[in-house]
């Protein structure tokens, strides 16, 4: 079976949509929540000089410690650039870890899910 170029450009343009859409644009010093499994918290971005600071904090949640654990992000992003923030699995769970990607493309900030799940 022979499949015509248009078919499979239709395709390709239909898949980088799709994974686009599963981005959620963070705007400039407006905090974005962030979902990392056993760490929840929220991400935010500011321009300085034309440089892009991004920010995020996280807590562990349901750790059983009165204190929870935080971590905190702290990047400068070129443009075209991509940094991952990733924590391992929990005990007891299947153990993956989880990762978000913060990625600038000019002038606009997304963060998504390693898994392209939105926020």
């Amino acid at each position: 079976m022979r499949i015509s170029s248009k078919v499979l450009i239709a395709v390709a343009l239909t898949l980088a949509s799709a994974t686009a859409s599963m981005a959620t644009e963070l705007s400039p010093a407006s905090a974005q929540s962030v979902d990392l499994g056993a760490y929840r918290g929220s991400a935010y971005y500011t321009v300085e000089n034309g440089r892009y600071r991004v920010v995020a904090t996280l807590a562990s949640v349901n750790s059983g410690h009165d204190q929870p654990q935080v971590i905190r992000l702290v990047t400068t992003l070129n443009p075209e650039q991509t940094v991952h923030l990733s924590v391992p699995g929990t005990l007891g769970s299947d153990g993956r870890e989880t990762t978000i990607a913060f990625s600038r493309s000019g002038d606009r900030v997304d963060v998504a899910s390693a898994d392209s799940t939105a926020y």
